[in-house]
């Protein structure tokens, strides 16, 4: 194991000085860009299906100008351009739709309904499950043979 912090995932497998990695498609989107040996695969088998998302926080005050910006990014050529500079899939169909056929017809980035069955959303977890869980992440980090 060489990496577990994205920066440093990326590097590696941009220079070819690591075989394989799990990321995010869209760390892998800039892999790929630069390094053109490099296959981002979403398991047929199953994996977890994640989303990015526009919140508003609890102490937010200027709900105008928010929902304007929210509203301005779900605008079908805005949510395009935005999944095309940041590399992830968009789930707005209208914006889809105005992708390069090479980025919507991309499985690597838009798996097929059969793989997409196989995707779940990872429970929310207790925190005391999640401190759990970040202890033994710190262990496996920390491992030195």
């Amino acid at each position: 194991m060489k990496a577990v912090v994205a920066d440093e995932i990326k590097m590696y497998m941009e220079q070819d000085e690591a075989a394989i990695a799990v990321d995010w498609s869209g760390e892998a989107s800039e892999m790929l860009a630069e390094n053109k040996h490099l296959h981002y695969v979403v398991p047929s088998e199953g994996s977890n299906l994640w989303f990015d998302n526009l919140v508003i926080p609890r102490t937010a005050k200027h709900f105008k100008a928010i929902y304007a910006f929210l509203n301005f990014m779900m605008q079908p050529q805005n949510a395009a351009q935005n999944a095309e500079y940041v590399g992830y899939a968009t789930p707005n169909n209208r914006a889809r739709a105005l992708l390069p056929a090479s980025v919507r017809n991309d499985r690597q980035f838009y798996p097929d309904a059969a793989t997409m069955r196989h995707l779940e959303v990872y429970d929310d977890l207790a925190p005391k499950v999640v401190g759990e869980y970040n202890d033994l992440f710190l262990e496996f980090k920390m491992y030195r043979k």
